[in-house]
């Protein structure tokens, strides 16, 4: 077994390799690949001046993120350049450091380092597979995952050889202030040490609490008052939402069915035992922030671990599944891997091919530029603040961040302000809208290049 899974190893890794030739590929073109973009790359630029990036309550932008990863990419780029690419770098490493720690994490938690390897590769190709909004995007999600992720092997080594968990804690504390929708394995943490000894936990679960309240204090004493302000914004939540997102949980299914049949048969390990947890924690917490508006596919990515560690267990202990009963390990663990392999490979999303073998479809992004900086040439010399669609087009024009169309909806949804009150607000400020060309958006170029609509 252990030459068939440094085999698979192999295979996962050439087609997790295969998947990220598209997300790598496209982060080089300055074309907005998901909204956020502009979002983070104007409030990286006044991390890397050391400003303040919350707002005043009057303005028509805000920010509800934490604010280290704004210091931390915007210090970056001081080094490496134009942060937008800089936090699109980060991004892709940060998905390969987390493949790395739930390796290690396996191994913590007794798999075999080579079937550890499988299951964190398995899980960067679902993500340059399937979310890939986020993958090669600026957006802080990766790296903080990344953070995350290295405080789980942390607290699984500690755990492990029974050393206090106040450091891996305090780290998860310091990944949440990077980016502050990572609750799963925090809060797994907490309770995998509470249902052991709640008396021992006491004290660690304390010191993380006190400084949870320690760091916001400071970003009070930084910020002042805008801090609260806009990590408070308004956001409606509708439970329809679960409905409308929940057919994406379709990439997590076969790795949680594997995972299932080896738990079933292993219900009393403790690597079943926190897996299981650590998997269900992470499911409700992706169901809970789906209800928010605004939230997307980033709220799956504890889960996503859960079942990329889960694979691995499950890979490793072939031997040990209620499938054993009737197949040799090596037909379960092939069955197994044929499963996640097919799962991955029977989608209409190809765009690696493309990028390999269709030099039209590489003009069109080319192509795409060209048409960004002349539209950002085009804005640039019109006078007064700009309200455009497209925030990196403003963003290149040098205009500056003063209209977040998704605080403007959120003002509307919760009865804060109309469409005619806005409208109003935009006239009085002296802002104008821009309609950039749709071939600035990524996901146009990639429509109108392959000829067929794109579901993100």
């Amino acid at each position: 077994m252990r030459l068939r899974a440094w085999g698979y190893f192999g295979v996962f890794g050439l087609v997790a390799g295969y998947f990220l030739i598209w997300p790598v590929w496209r982060a080089q073109f300055p074309l907005e690949i998901w909204p956020t973009e502009g979002w983070n790359a104007y409030y990286q630029d006044l991390g890397a001046r050391w400003l303040s990036v919350y707002p005043a309550p009057d303005a028509l932008i805000a920010n509800n993120y934490p604010p280290l990863s704004f210091y931390g990419i915007g210090q970056l780029a001081r080094l490496f350049g134009d942060p937008l690419y800089v936090g699109r770098a980060l991004s892709i490493a940060g998905l390969l450091a987390v493949a790395v720690e739930i390796a290690l994490a396996a191994r913590l938690l007794g798999a075999s380092l080579a079937w550890g390897a499988v299951g964190g590769l398995s899980v960067v190709a679902v993500m340059a597979h399937n979310f890939l909004n986020y993958v090669g995007a600026d957006d802080p999600q990766l790296a903080g995952q990344a953070i995350m992720g290295a405080a789980l092997v942390w607290f699984l080594a500690g755990d492990r050889a029974g050393r206090s968990p106040v450091g891996p804690l305090l780290l998860m504390v310091l990944a949440g202030f990077w980016k502050h929708n990572m609750i799963g394995i925090p809060v797994t943490a907490v309770l995998w040490l509470l249902a052991r000894d709640w008396r021992a936990a006491l004290m660690p679960v304390a010191v993380s609490v006190a400084a949870v309240v320690a760091g916001f204090a400071a970003c009070r004493l930084l910020f002042g008052p805008d801090f609260l302000t806009n990590l408070l914004a308004p956001r409606t939540y509708r439970p329809i939402r679960i409905v409308q997102n929940i057919g994406h949980l379709q990439w997590q299914v076969a790795g949680a069915v594997i995972f299932a049949l080896w738990a079933a048969a292993n219900r009393g390990s403790r690597a079943a035992r926190f897996t299981a947890l650590l998997m269900v924690v992470g499911l409700l917490s992706c169901l809970l922030q789906w209800c928010g508006d605004g939230v997307f596919h980033n709220a799956e990515y504890d889960l996503v671990i859960a079942v990329g560690l889960g694979t691995a267990l499950a890979l490793d202990g072939a031997d040990r599944t209620v499938l054993a009963r009737w197949f040799t390990p090596a037909q379960v663990c092939d069955g197994m891997v044929i499963v996640l392999l097919l799962r991955l490979l029977l989608s209409n999303r190809q765009e690696p091919v493309l990028v390999l073998f269709n030099p039209d479809f590489r003009a069109a992004f080319h192509q795409a530029a060209v048409v960004a900086d002349a539209e950002a040439a085009r804005l640039a010399v019109l006078p007064g603040p700009t309200f455009c669609d497209n925030k990196l087009i403003c963003r290149m024009a040098g205009k500056p961040f003063t209209v977040d169309e998704f605080k403007l909806e959120q003002m509307v949804a919760s009865g804060a302000a109309t469409p005619a009150s806005i409208d109003a607000m935009l006239k009085a400020r002296g802002i104008t809208r821009f309609a950039a060309d749709l071939r600035t958006w990524s996901y146009r170029v990639e429509q109108f290049a392959s000829g067929r609509a794109v579901a993100y």
